[in-house]
C-alpha cells in the first residue's frame, strides 16, 4: 500500500493523507479504509525520513504509536498539515493529551466533520515531544495522566508508597533556570513539568488551567523539609479533587516558555512514563505551533494570551536550609532554618522584655479579676483574662528551653516573675481596702485544681505556641488567653495573701503553677514539632518540663481521684429516697468524715429522730461514716 493505491474521489471533496504504522497495514485494510469508501484517501506506510510530498494545509489521519507521533509531529509543523488522530493501540500518552476517541468511528468523525484546525501548543525535553509530562526524581505517583482515579485507587497507590519506600527518602539538588534567566538553587525530591495543568495528578490537583494553550509550561518542585510533611501530603491526596484545590505550602511553582534544569549528579527522569537519564534537561514550548483537528476530549480556552512568567517559590528550600536537606535523608520532623524564624525569634525576644506596657497590662488586669472575683461576676473576669500579658512571656520561655537560649531563658524568666510578683501586690493590695472576706462562687471555683485544668494547659500551650509561630492564626490568641486564665488564679492567690489564708493562697497558687508547667511543656513539644528546635538540643530542657509537670500532677491526682469520688456521691444520693424522704440538691465537701448537705423532701414533718435514721441510711448506701447538714422542706 503506497501514494498510487487511492480511492476515487466521489464527490469533489480534497484528497485526506493517512499515515499509518506499517505493522498495521492489515488493520488499516479492514478497519480504516472501509470507513473512509467515500472518501478520496492516500494511505502511505510511515517511515522516518520518508515522508510524501503532500502540500501544505493537506489533512493528515496519523494511525501511529507515541514514538511515532513524537518523530512526525515536528515534520507536520514544518509542513503546516492538518493532522487528526486516529486511536491506535500504541497511542496512549497523545491521545490523552489530544483528547482523541477511543473508538475509531468516533475519532474519524471528529476529524472529517472538524472544518477549523486549531493551533496547539508543542513541549519538547532536550528536543523529544512531550505529550504529558517529565518527572524528575522521586514524586511516587503523583505526576502521572489519565482521568481523576477512584478513592479505592487512590487509597492503593498511597499503601505502595508506603511498602516501597516512604522513610528512604533524601531531597536532591536542582537549579532551574527559566526563559528569562531566572534562576533558583533548592533542594527537592521531584519535579513534574507539564504543559498544562490537567496532564498529571499532582498538576490537576494544583493548577486550573487545563486547555490554555497559552505558550508556558509549569514546573511544580516537590519540596518536603520532613516524611511527616509529605505523608499529610499523601493523606490529603486521598481527598476528592474538588476538596483539596489548594496547593500544599512545600510545592513550589514555576510558570515559563523555557527552562533548564540541572544537577550535579545525572538526571534520571520519565518522560510520559518511560525512563530515561541526562546531564541536564532542556524543556521549551513551541507555542501554537502544529494544526491539529482536536478531539471530542479536547477542550482548548478561546484565545488565551501568553501569561508573563510565574515564581510561586517562597517555600522552598534555599541557602541554609538546602544545605542541610541535600546532606542527609528527610528527617522525620521538619526542622527550620534560622533565616526561617528570625521574624518569630526576634518577636518572642521582644515579648521576654519588661516593657511598660506588660507592667501596666499586668496592673489592670490583675485589679481587674480581683474585682470580678468580689464580684462573683464572670464576664469581668474574663476581660482580665483578656487584658493579661502573661502568654507573651512564657511562650518565650518554652522557645528558650527549646533552643537552649540562656539569655531568652534568662529574660523571660525575670518577665514573668516580675509579672507574678505584680499581680500578687496589686490583688492582696486591693484586698486589704475592700471590706470584704467571703469566699465566693468564683474564688471557690479556684481552690481545688485538678488533672483536668492540666490538660487545659497542655491544650493551650500547644495553642498557644503554635498561633505565635503562624501570623495566620495570632487572633486566636485571646481565646487561648481565656482558655487558660492565667492572670485568676494569681488574683486569687493575692487575696489569699491578703486575708492571710494559707489555704486559699496553696490552692490558687497551684492552679496558677499547674498552668504554667503546662504551658511550657506543651510550647516546647509543639517549637520543636515544627521545626524550631533539635531534639538532642533540647532534651535537657524537655525533661526538666517534665518533672515540673510530674511535680505538680502528683497534688492534681488526688484532687481529681477526690472530685471524682465526690461526683460519684452525688450521683448515688440526688433523687434517692431513704425512709420516705426524698434528696435533693446533694453538695459534697472533703472532710473526714464526709461531709454532705442537703434538701430533705418530706410530706411530714421531720424529727430527730427521723433525721438519724435518713443519715444511717446514706452512711449504709454509701458503706461510710457521714457529717450531714441537712435543711428539711415539706411537700404537700
Amino acid at each position: 500500500m503506497n501514494d498510487d493505491s487511492t480511492i476515487p474521489p466521489s464527490s469533489g471533496a480534497l484528497p485526506l493523507g493517512l499515515l499509518f504504522d506499517p505493522a498495521a497495514e492489515q488493520a488499516v485494510r479492514d478497519r480504516i479504509l472501509p470507513l473512509l469508501a467515500d472518501r478520496p484517501v492516500r494511505p502511505w506506510p510511515y517511515r522516518f525520513g520518508q515522508l510524501p510530498d503532500w502540500a501544505e494545509g493537506t489533512t493528515v489521519l496519523v494511525y501511529l504509536d507515541d514514538a511515532a507521533l513524537a518523530e512526525l509531529a515536528p515534520e507536520a509543523v514544518v509542513r503546516c498539515w492538518r493532522l487528526g488522530l486516529l486511536p491506535h493501540p500504541g497511542l496512549n500518552q497523545a491521545r490523552l493529551c489530544f483528547g482523541v476517541a477511543q473508538r475509531l468511528e468516533h475519532a474519524l468523525d471528529d476529524a472529517l466533520r472538524c472544518e477549523k484546525d486549531r493551533r496547539v501548543d508543542l513541549l519538547s525535553c532536550n528536543g523529544r515531544l512531550v505529550f504529558n509530562s517529565v518527572i524528575v526524581g522521586k514524586v511516587f505517583t503523583l505526576g502521572g495522566a489519565g482521568q481523576a482515579p477512584s478513592f479505592r485507587d487512590r487509597f492503593q497507590g498511597f499503601l505502595r508508597i508506603l511498602r516501597a519506600g516512604f522513610g528512604a527518602m533524601k531531597p536532591r539538588p536542582y537549579t532551574l533556570t527559566t526563559g528569562k534567566d531566572k534562576s533558583l538553587a533548592t533542594a527537592a525530591l521531584g519535579i513534574v513539568i507539564v504543559e498544562e495543568g490537567g496532564s498529571s495528578l499532582l498538576s490537576r490537583r494544583i493548577l486550573d488551567d487545563a486547555g490554555s494553550n497559552d505558550g508556558m509550561l509549569h514546573a511544580l518542585v516537590l519540596a518536603p523539609r520532613s516524611r511527616m510533611e509529605m505523608l499529610r501530603f499523601l493523606l490529603a491526596a486521598l481527598l476528592p479533587a474538588s476538596q483539596r484545590k489548594k496547593p500544599p505550602p512545600f510545592v513550589g511553582h514555576l510558570k515559563t516558555a523555557a527552562l533548564t534544569v540541572t544537577s550535579p549528579e545525572p538526571l534520571d527522569y520519565l518522560h510520559d512514563g518511560a525512563w530515561t537519564s541526562a546531564r541536564q534537561l532542556e524543556l521549551a514550548v513551541a507555542p501554537k505551533a502544529l494544526r491539529l483537528l482536536p478531539g471530542r476530549h479536547l477542550n482548548l480556552r478561546e484565545d488565551a494570551p501568553q501569561t508573563k512568567e510565574l515564581h510561586k517559590v517562597q517555600g522552598l528550600p534555599v541557602g541554609e536550609a538546602r544545605a542541610a536537606l541535600i546532606s542527609k535523608p528527610l528527617p522525620w520532623l521538619h526542622r527550620a532554618s534560622t533565616e526561617e524564624f528570625k521574624d518569630l525569634y526576634l518577636a518572642l525576644r521582644d515579648n521576654a522584655r519588661p516593657a511598660p506596657a506588660y507592667l501596666t497590662l499586668m496592673v489592670l488586669a490583675t485589679l481587674l479579676a480581683t474585682i470580678g472575683l468580689f464580684a462573683d461576676s464572670a464576664p469581668v473576669i474574663i476581660g482580665a483574662m483578656i487584658l493579661a500579658p502573661l502568654m507573651a512571656p512564657i511562650i518565650s520561655l518554652a522557645m528558650a528551653v527549646v533552643r537552649q537560649d540562656n539569655v531568652l531563658l534568662a529574660d523571660s524568666l525575670g518577665t514573668l516573675g516580675i509579672g507574678v510578683l505584680l499581680a500578687l501586690g496589686c490583688a492582696a493590695a486591693l484586698t486589704w481596702v475592700i471590706p470584704l472576706q467571703v469566699v465566693t462562687g468564683e474564688i471557690a471555683a479556684r481552690l481545688n485544681p485538678t488533672l483536668l485544668d492540666l490538660g487545659v494547659a497542655i491544650v493551650s500551650g500547644v495553642a498557644g505556641a503554635y498561633a505565635h509561630a503562624r501570623e495566620e492564626v495570632a487572633r486566636s490568641l485571646a481565646g487561648v488567653a481565656i482558655a487558660v486564665a492565667l492572670v485568676p488564679p494569681l488574683a486569687v492567690s493575692g487575696i489569699g495573701l491578703g486575708w492571710g489564708d494559707w489555704t486559699l493562697f496553696r490552692g490558687s497558687f497551684l492552679l496558677f503553677l499547674t498552668n504554667l508547667f503546662g504551658i511550657v511543656l506543651a510550647g516546647n513539644l509543639t517549637f520543636l514539632l515544627l521545626g524550631f528546635g533539635p531534639f538532642g538540643r533540647a532534651r535537657r530542657g524537655l525533661l526538666v518540663s517534665l518533672a515540673l509537670v510530674a511535680v505538680v500532677s502528683a497534688p492534681l491526682g488526688v484532687g481529681f481521684a477526690r472530685m471524682v469520688e465526690e461526683k460519684a456521691v452525688v450521683r448515688a444520693l440526688e433523687g434517692w429516697e431513704a425512709e420516705g424522704v426524698v434528696l435533693r440538691e446533694v453538695a459534697v465537701r472533703p472532710g473526714d468524715p464526709l461531709y454532705l448537705s442537703a434538701r430533705l423532701l418530706s410530706s411530714s414533718t421531720l424529727d430527730d429522730a427521723a433525721v438519724e435514721r435518713v443519715k444511717r441510711a446514706i452512711e449504709s448506701r454509701l458503706d461510710q461514716p457521714v457529717t450531714l447538714e441537712a435543711d428539711v422542706a415539706i411537700r404537700r
